[in-house]
């Protein structure tokens, strides 16, 4: 099907709100791959980087960047107002976004249960974890993906729909048989979509940072006043570049599942350029993941330089002359 056979008649107004979406869509598209690529690059290229908290840090950036393969689709689709792929594409961009997407969501979970661990029970925790089962886990989490994505794999379909008064051909989530309930069907995506894919995992985390807060202030009533300023500053070490993942989790994609809810539970009406500026905003997610590494992770702006600088690497770690439990938070912050 054609571009030029099947767009709309978009006026000027439209048409430059549509640029912008692709500028900015775009722009989240190229930095977010460069920078995940180099994400993984580093952490395979230097030995040092292959720790446990590394093995979650490279395959949330996998996930991140599978989400970016699909976004030249969907800037283009919001660009001109169709679904100019064919069936086969809606097919894969749903299977390969959603999957990716519940992956990134489920391996940030994850990674921040592994900092409360940390946290709560230093030792333990040293001797019991390792790079195969963080592998392992990160796995495991990419399978669940795919079986939450399930419904929305064998469900996508290319129909033709009136959208704002014009004839559109779109990539649906739903059977064309489910055509005489659509308003079920869309709700019913929605819903789920916005309950496992972000109201969950954001409980969930929210949870464990009130946990990890609770479990320093505990720990802070039998220190020192010198020791406990120096276990605390370890681990906000150990917990700073994860909140600012689930920061930039909720700013990008919050707007995008506050659209979903909302389209899921009432019957308000949103103009279709709401949801045209909150997808390619989504994007931003997995752009802004490998800039949070670069300029929270000591060790991988060294190995930036040590790259890029042909500075020679580092000697010894800081922090060395802390106490064991100490010293074990400023080894396991993230690389």
């Amino acid at each position: 099907m054609s571009t030029s056979n099947s767009s709309w008649d978009l006026s000027l107004s439209e048409k430059v709100l549509r640029n912008a979406g692709t500028a900015v869509g775009s722009m989240f598209a190229a930095v977010g791959t460069a920078g995940n690529l180099l994400v993984m690059f580093i952490i395979l290229r230097f030995p040092r980087m292959r720790t446990v908290p590394n093995v979650y840090i490279f395959c949330i950036a996998l996930s991140d960047l599978a989400i970016l393969t699909v976004a030249p689709f969907i800037i283009h689709f919001y660009r001109v107002g169709q679904w100019v792929f064919g069936p086969g594409s809606c097919e894969a961009e749903s299977c390969i976004k959603f999957t990716s997407m519940f992956a990134s969501f489920f391996l940030v979970s994850v990674f921040n249960v592994q900092r409360y661990q940390v946290i709560a029970h230093p030792l333990e925790t040293r001797r019991r974890q390792s790079v195969r089962k963080a592998a392992v886990i990160c796995l495991s989490m990419f399978v669940l993906a795919l079986v939450a994505n399930l419904p929305f794999c064998v469900t996508s379909v290319v129909v033709e729909e009136d959208v704002g008064g014009r004839n559109a051909t779109v990539c649906r989530y739903f059977w064309p048989e489910w055509r005489s309930v659509p308003k079920f069907a869309e709700k019913a995506r929605r819903l789920y979509l916005t309950s496992l894919g972000f109201l969950l995992p954001l409980s969930f985390n929210f949870t464990l940072y009130v946990l990890i807060i609770r479990k320093l202030r505990r720990q802070d009533a039998f220190r020192s006043a010198a020791t406990r300023q120096r276990e605390k500053d370890s681990a906000t070490a150990v917990t700073k570049m994860p909140a600012f993942m689930t920061a930039s989790f909720v700013v990008c994609t919050g707007p995008f599942h506050l659209y979903n809810f909302i389209r899921a539970v009432s019957d308000i009406h949103i103009s279709e350029y709401v949801g045209m500026w909150v997808k390619p905003l989504f994007f931003g997610n997995s752009a802004l993941d490998p800039v949070i590494y670069a300029l929270m992770g000591t060790n991988f702006q060294d190995c930036l330089k040590q790259l890029f600088c042909r500075r020679p690497p580092p000697k010894g770690r800081p922090n060395d002359n802390v106490n064991e439990q100490s010293s074990f938070y400023a080894m396991d912050v993230i690389e």
